[in-house]
């Protein structure tokens, strides 16, 4: 099923839950009255969030939609609250940081970890200091340890049996461990119970011809766990060594941020999303850095949902962000003998040019204030009868790439503005500038002639998803 329809379908029913909670009520709402947000990770790319934003169109969310970034949600309410310093007993509150003061934000999520590192402005306004990263290493990576850990004890037969055959059991046994594994802490040292569908001891039963319970007396792991029913009691250290890679991944990350020279001088972590709840987790990160203030809010989890709604109030509480990627287009530039290649050599109306040139608009690492519009840069039509001119643009994490295919590079999608009026031929010229500082690529084109402004839509959705 394509992941569009999927995601559509979730859209569309968490849309129509809420007009019915708001008809039962009586309330008379109007579609235009509504400002929506939609939240994704800071990591995902600028094709991944028009993907959702199409996903909300088709959804039949037409207008008014903002997407806003998970950990800056969730940074815009912790502003708002006094939370708890878990290194201690104190109260502090972000709204009372002093202008400068810098903070990291790590937003553990179920499939991912977003991590971004702001600074009071004047105002309360929060500046991004070091671009938004993060990786897979969510709540959900340590429900696969779990999994793992299953097959390892009953073999990979049986519990692949179990999950075709029983899937509401597998939910069932996926959901039980969510549960548990929220309580699992760094001090426990008695043994840790878990519920484990029968239909996995029968199924073993069947496949091996002894019980789980005969097996386990003579496994690797001898003593540390033992079957009691469709219970499984396993030895502490084994339960909170399902958290390690994971917690291990984490750290490590968070470590190579605080040593960039862009952050210094950071002093607290904000910990927030459904994963920070995991004591674990939290143990694991004030464990690691004894000299940062590590705070947590209370419903951790339902920071971002919250500050999402703040967020669709005010946006420009981020007052700049920082690229993550060098952006440009690809165009023909005058061909240079002994440095350009000879392949992307062309010759057109008597001119050697050059093709598959990177012409930046931004560069990675820079700092763009929200709104805030490149400089504008200029191009021609490739032909003199053209009414629509398609530019191509490029994205790479290098700082200055020569041309759209060096390694790095990646298409992210094509740019067309209308030109109807073909008078001037090739003469004709393009202003185009880029605005980085929202939570999304726009831009505008701009008829240098005319001085009339045309739209220009990006088309990352080269494909069906």
């Amino acid at each position: 099923m394509p992941a569009m329809k999927v995601f559509s379908t979730c859209i569309r029913y968490l849309r129509q839950h809420m007009t019915d909670s708001w008809s039962s009520r009586l309330l008379d709402i109007q579609d235009d009255e509504i400002q929506w947000v939609l939240t994704v990770p800071a990591i995902w790319t600028d094709s991944a969030k028009q993907f959702m934003r199409e996903a909300a169109f088709r959804a039949g969310i037409t207008s008014n939609l903002l997407i806003a970034l998970e950990p800056e949600a969730a940074s815009i309410y912790c502003k708002h609250l006094p939370v708890n310093k878990r290194a201690g007993n104190s109260k502090v509150n972000l709204d009372s940081f002093s202008v400068g003061t810098k903070y990291l934000v790590l937003d553990a999520g179920g499939g991912t970890i977003d991590i971004t590192v702001q600074e009071v402005q004047a105002g309360g306004r929060l500046r991004e200091v070091y671009k938004a990263n993060g990786g897979n290493w969510g709540g959900t990576r340590v429900d696969e340890a779990f999994m793992e850990f299953l097959r390892d004890v009953v073999g990979e037969g049986v519990m692949n049996r179990f999950r075709s055959e029983c899937r509401a059991d597998y939910v069932s046994l996926c959901r039980d461990f969510e549960i548990k594994k929220r309580t699992i802490k760094p001090e426990m040292d008695q043994k840790i119970t878990f519920k484990i569908p029968i239909a996995i001891n029968e199924f073993y039963q069947e496949m091996k011809g002894r019980s789980l319970r005969e097996n386990s007396e003579g496994s690797k792991y001898g003593h540390r766990i033992a079957w009691i029913g469709d219970k499984l009691r396993v030895d502490s250290e084994i339960a909170k060594g399902l958290f390690k890679v994971t917690c291990d991944s984490i750290l490590e990350h968070v470590y190579m941020i605080l040593q960039q020279s862009e952050v210094a001088n950071t002093e607290t972590i904000l910990m927030v999303g459904g994963f920070s709840e995991s004591p674990m987790l939290r143990a694991a990160v004030m464990d690691r850095f004894p000299d940062k203030r590590v705070i947590i809010p209370n419903e951790s989890g339902l920071s971002v949902l919250k500050g999402a709604v703040l967020f669709g109030f005010n946006t420009t509480v981020i007052a700049s962000r920082i690229c993550k990627y060098t952006y440009g287009i690809s165009v023909r530039g005058d061909f240079r003998p002994g440095i350009d290649p000879e392949e992307k050599k062309v010759l057109v109306r008597g001119r050697l040019l050059c093709e598959d040139r990177f012409s930046k608009h931004a560069e990675v690492g820079q700092s763009i204030a929200l709104d805030e519009a490149t400089p504008e840069q200029t191009y021609r039509p490739s032909e003199p009868d053209q009414t629509k001119v398609a530019l191509k643009v490029y994205v790479t994490e290098s700082l200055d790439p020569e041309y759209v295919d060096d390694e790095g590079c990646t298409y992210l999608g094509s740019l067309t503005v209308d030109m109807p009026d073909i008078t001037d031929g090739l003469k004709r010229v393009i202003g185009v500038q880029m605005t980085f500082g929202g939570t999304e690529l726009a831009v505008n084109a701009r008829n240098v002639k005319t001085n009339e402004v045309t739209t220009a839509s990006l088309d990352f959705l080269n494909h069906e998803m």
